[in-house]
Formats: C-alpha cells, sequence, structure tokens
C-alpha cells in the first residue's frame, strides 16, 4: 500500500510551505508537532527540486529506519535515483576517510571516536560542495555535525520538532532556527483528539496538541492491563484482530532485548511479523508492507502506522532506567504514542512505568441535557 500522501490532499498550509520552500534561495527551518506533515513536505519539496533544477539534493537523516521509509516513498515519487539520502554517522564516516582523519584509538567507544572524527573535521577548510543539504530531525543533531553541514552546504534546508528529542543532544533550537527562515506548522493531521489527549501528557512544551488536531474520532486509545506473564501473549492476540484490516501495524518498544523476545513468541505462534536484529536491516525493509513492524521506540522516529501496539517500559528494563537518568523517558514515550494514525494500544503489567501506570482515558464531557424549566 501506499506510504504517501498524494500531493493535492495535502493542506493548504502544508502545499504553501513547499511553495515558499520552492522560492527562497536561503535557508530554512521548518518546526512543526508530530503528524503535522513535515516528512511530506521534504518529500513533495525534493521532487520539485529534482523536476526543475540541475541541483543533487543531499538528504541526511538520523537513524536506519527513517532511510528506508524515506526511500520508499521517494522510490513511490520516482526520485530515488536524482539525489543522495544518507544517515549522519555513515556520511561523516566517509567525510572523515577523504580527509584522511582516522580515530586515535581504534578501541576507544565508539561515542569517542566519532567525537574525534568531527572534532577533527571541523579543523579542515570544507568546501560547500553541496548545493543543498535537507535535515529530517534536525533535532537529533549534535552541534559538532550541525556545524559541518553549514560549512559543507550552499543552502540548508532542515524539518524537525525540538519536542521531540530521544536522543540526547545539546544542539539548540534557536541555532537551527536563526539560520535563515523559520516556517511553523501548526494543524495536527496524523492522529485523532483522543490521541492528542494521551499525548499531551508527556509533552515537553505542555503543547495545545488537541488544539492543534484536524480530525475526531469516537475511537479510544486502549488501556490493557495484563499479568505479567501475559504480555507477549495478549501483543499477539491484538495482531490477530487488526490484521485483518490490511493497514500498517508499528509493534514499538523501548528495549530491543523485549523486542526479540516478542518476535521468538510470535515465531513459535506463527504470527505473521518483521523483525530485525540488526538496526541497518531495516534500510530496506518494504514500509509499504502491512505485515506488522516490531520496531524500537528510536527507530519509529518519523515512522506512522495505522495501529501501534506499545509494551515493554519496564521499571527493569536498562534502557529505561537510563532514558529517566538523562530525563528523556517521557520524550520517548511521547514519540511512541504519537506513532499511531489512528489506533493505539499500552499493554501495562506491574512493571510498566508510573508514567504509563498513571494514564487514564478522558472521557468526553457531555452536555447537559435542557429540561422544559430550563426553558420556561
Amino acid at each position: 500500500m501506499s506510504i504517501l500522501i498524494p500531493y493535492n490532499q495535502l493542506s493548504n498550509e502544508q502545499k504553501g510551505v513547499i511553495r515558499r520552500i520552492s522560492r527562497e534561495t536561503g535557508n530554512l527551518f521548518v518546526e512543526g508537532p508530530p503528524g503535522s506533515g513535515k516528512t511530506l513536505i521534504s518529500l513533495y519539496t525534493l521532487r520539485d527540486m529534482v523536476e526543475s533544477s540541475n541541483v543533487r539534493p543531499l538528504l541526511m537523516m538520523y537513524n536506519h529506519s527513517l532511510f528506508g521509509y524515506l526511500s520508499s516513498a521517494l522510490s513511490e515519487l520516482g526520485i530515488r535515483d536524482n539525489l543522495t539520502i544518507v544517515t549522519k554517522d555513515k556520511f561523516f564516516w566517509n567525510l572523515a576517510r577523504q580527509h584522511d582523519i582516522k580515530p586515535e584509538n581504534y578501541n576507544a567507544p565508539y561515542e569517542e571516536k566519532y567525537s574525534f572524527l568531527l572534532s577533527e573535521l571541523n579543523k579542515k577548510s570544507i568546501t560547500k560542495e553541496h548545493g543543498i543539504t535537507i535535515v529530517d530531525e534536525v533535532q537529533d543533531l549534535i552541534p559538532e555535525e550541525w556545524d559541518l553541514i553549514k560549512k559543507m552546504s550552499s543552502r540548508v534546508l532542515t524539518l524537525g520538532d525540538f519536542d521531540q528529542g530521544v536522543y540526547k543532544t545539546n544542539l539548540n533550537r534557536e541555532s537551527v532556527k536563526n539560520y535563515g527562515i523559520f516556517e511553523a506548522l501548526s494543524v495536527i493531521f496524523r492522529f485523532h483528539k483522543n490521541i492528542a489527549k494521551l499525548a499531551k501528557v508527556f509533552s515537553r512544551k505542555n503543547d495545545d496538541l488537541v488544539g492543534k488536531v484536524s480530525k475526531d474520532s469516537q475511537t479510544q486509545p486502549k488501556l490493557i492491563d495484563v499479568n505479567l506473564n501475559n504480555e507477549l501473549s495478549k501483543v499477539g492476540e491484538i495482531l490477530k484482530e487488526i490484521k485483518i484490516y490490511r493497514k500498517r501495524i508499528g509493534v514499538i518498544c523501548p528495549d530491543n532485548n523485549r523486542l526479540e523476545e516478542l518476535s521468538y513468541y510470535l515465531n513459535s505462534n506463527n504470527i505473521d511479523h518483521q523483525y530485525y536484529a540488526s538496526n541497518r536491516d531495516l534500510r530496506t525493509h518494504d514500509f509499504t508492507s502491512t505485515t506488522p513492524l516490531l520496531v524500537s521506540s528510536f527507530s519509529s522516529k518519523g515512522l506512522e502506522f495505522e495501529h501501534v501496539i506499545l509494551f515493554g517500559f519496564d521499571n527493569s528494563s536498562g534502557i529505561v532506567s537510563r532514558l529517566r537518568s538523562e530525563n528523556k523517558l517521557r520524550d520517548v514515550i511521547y514519540v511512541s504514542i504519537t506513532r499511531t494514525n489512528s489506533n493505539l494500544y499500552i499493554i501495562r503489567t506491574s512493571e510498566t512505568v508510573k508514567e504509563l501506570k498513571d494514564l487514564k482515558i478522558e472521557n468526553e464531557v457531555k452536555a447537559p441535557e435542557i429540561s422544559l424549566d430550563d426553558i420556561f
């Protein structure tokens, strides 16, 4: 199934931003809440660029899953071969090799080696060899990467939302916003108001997500409390129920070990799904497929599904403990919840973090009935 909304179905706000980007010759930052169409805007802007000029854009993102998702979308648009698409780490490692920069200690932790390469690259005189660089999820860059992008690009188009940063970086929003023209998207099209009510609880800015949502629904998110021993079987049960709709399904968890455990259970019970032990394999995943995809909260950034099942936000998880210590747990929950278009299932056990255990579904307040005594 298609992963793109046809251009003629975009909102006037989204089309207006695309036209302004096409007209402008300077740098631009497009910011918007989850589901406001940032990725769609980047895709249709890229189509306009490659069709109207000789420039070969560089499209950069953080993770392998978004690489795979955007590759599928670009192929659908027929422009995959007209641009260069890269994940940022791989790109900067290759750039370091071009400048003959090597880690001082290959046995050092990855972050230490990568930091050294970026530091050395920033000391180099780098020419603006890229006519335009487009960065999706710019909030996940670190300052050294941002400095290099500005050095090597004649024009920079960035898209993101600093409320959705799931990694610990020190990139300042103002440094991105002030590097050219700023465009703000204000309407959420992806999910409905009942999803927004849950997501608002975890918004870092305490954003009025409900007021920004364009569509309403009678469908409520489902908070499902189960015995810890029945957690995986409950996920399997839900997958069996919703597969008949033949829509994209995402099973999202912050911990890859739990995803692997779930995959083993699903395989043992002949429940169809797709799981990649290596995140790199997500680069070639077919994101038009309706086979349920098991994916980490981190790899889910930038993706969207009709149905989302969340599980494994456990107090005993080392990943969850680290996120809490970095003050990032609420951000990760926020991103995970907002991957859905329509249906959200949150599986809770005795191990589930308090932030999710305390959630309650807000019932709609009905208008009071008016009696004859109120009229006369």
